[in-house]
C-alpha cells in the first residue's frame, strides 16, 4: 500500500507557486463577482427596456388618437364650412381670438367705428393694489394702540 504525502514545492519557487494559487483564486473571485453583477443588472435592464417599450406604445396610441380626433373635427368643420362659409369663418375667428385673449389681462374693444380701444387693465389693477397698500397702513396708524391682544384684533371691525 502506498501513501500520498503533501507535495511542497521547493523553497526557491514557493513564492511563484503562491502567486499562481492566488491568481487562480482571484480569477474565480472575479468571475463570481461578474456573474453577480450580470445577475443584478440584466433583469433591471430588461425591466427598463420593457417599460420604455410600453411608454412608447402608450405615446403612439395617444398621438394616433389625438390625430384621429383632430381629423374628425376638421371633417365636421369642413361640412359646416361648405354649408355656410362666412358664418364658419366668423365663428372660427371669434373662437381663436377668445382662446388667444383668455390668457391676457388686456382688453380690446371694437367701438363699432372700425377702430379699436385699448384698455391697460394690468396697469389699472397694479395701481389699485398700490393704492390699497397705502391706505391700509394709514388706517392702522390712526387706530389707538390696543396692545397685542389677539381678541381685540378680531373684535375690531375696521381691520376686516
Amino acid at each position: 500500500m502506498c501513501c500520498k504525502e503533501d507535495a511542497q514545492p521547493p523553497e526557491q519557487v514557493q513564492a511563484a507557486f503562491d502567486d499562481a494559487v492566488k491568481a487562480r483564486e482571484d480569477k474565480q473571485r472575479l468571475i463570481n463577482e461578474a456573474q453577480t453583477y450580470a445577475n443584478d443588472i440584466l433583469p433591471k435592464a430588461r425591466g427598463k427596456a420593457a417599460r420604455v417599450l410600453e411608454e412608447s406604445k402608450a405615446y403612439k396610441s395617444q398621438i394616433v388618437s389625438k390625430s384621429e380626433g383632430e381629423s374628425a373635427r376638421f371633417s365636421q368643420l369642413l361640412t359646416e364650412y361648405e354649408k355656410a362659409p362666412k358664418v364658419t369663418k366668423e365663428r372660427l375667428y371669434r373662437e381663436t381670438m377668445e382662446a388667444v385673449l383668455a390668457n391676457t389681462s388686456k382688453v380690446v374693444v371694437d367701438s363699432g367705428a372700425n377702430s379699436l380701444l385699448y384698455l391697460p387693465l394690468d396697469k389699472l389693477i397694479e395701481k389699485s393694489k398700490i393704492n390699497t397698500q397705502e391706505i391700509i397702513p394709514e388706517k392702522q396708524a390712526n387706530q389707538p394702540n390696543q396692545g397685542n391682544n389677539v381678541r381685540n384684533v378680531f373684535r375690531n371691525r375696521e381691520v376686516r
